[in-house]
């Protein structure tokens, strides 16, 4: 099966979404979580895919997702699974996807933000490290196992930040303003607001679950 870029829209904050959306309906598969369903309904004239289990949407807005979308699966309200763990599911299922980009995973329900940052220890997450972004207009966050990546810099993000999900071994940094060599944390740690020296930087670390964010201020 050949590889495609997904881009799954959760029912979070819908603020800033349909930029993003329209950047990438061209080029992505576009699927829509509950009510980020609705959004693509809004934004799209059709779109690939509607999940979950729409209890936070009307008949009208229901009838709107079904005509929009060229797969609807409708889940029962009482489930084990999050509407966007049922997403990213279907999309590996269906795309095999190279990328998944999650559009909508910030701002709403604390419940809901923290079940989308807790994604990075489900195993269709881990099996996709690197390739899986939590993305807005001002961050874009993606997990990391244990391993030596390059990471570019993305237009417009000033800040990179290191979030340890887990106690990491020997991280290292180079080719930003605060490097590292083979720091060793025994607890989750948060490295905020480090910077690009140049375009790329390189990272690496021997054991646990890395979290790593480009960011600007809102402001900016």
């Amino acid at each position: 099966m050949q590889s495609e870029k997904v881009v799954i829209v959760v029912g979070g904050d819908l603020t800033d979404v349909a930029a993003l959306v329209r950047r990438y309906a061209t080029s992505h598969r576009m699927v829509g979580a509950d009510r980020g369903a609705l959004k693509l309904a809004e934004l799209l004239p059709h779109f690939d895919a509607a999940i979950g289990d729409f209890d936070s949407v009307t008949p009208s807005e229901m009838e709107d997702i079904k005509k929009k979308s060229l797969v609807c699966r409708e889940l029962p309200a009482q489930k084990d699974e999050t509407d966007t763990e049922a997403a990213i599911a279907y999309a590996i299922e269906m795309f095999n996807p190279e990328e998944i980009i999650l559009l909508g995973a910030f701002g709403g329900r604390l419940d809901h933000l923290m079940s989308n940052l807790w994604l990075a220890f489900h195993p269709l997450v881990k099996q996709m490290t690197g390739k899986v972004s939590l993305m807005d207009r001002h961050n874009t966050l993606r997990f990391y196992l244990p391993g030596n990546y390059v990471l570019k810099k993305e237009e417009g993000k000033k800040y990179l930040s290191f979030i340890g999900m887990t106690p990491i071994k020997e991280l290292k940094l180079t080719g930003v303003a605060y490097p590292l060599n083979g720091k060793d944390y025994e607890y989750p740690i948060a490295l905020v607001s480090n910077e690009f020296k140049d375009t790329e930087m390189t990272f690496s670390f021997g054991s646990g679950l890395l979290a790593v964010i480009q960011s600007s201020d809102k402001r900016e």
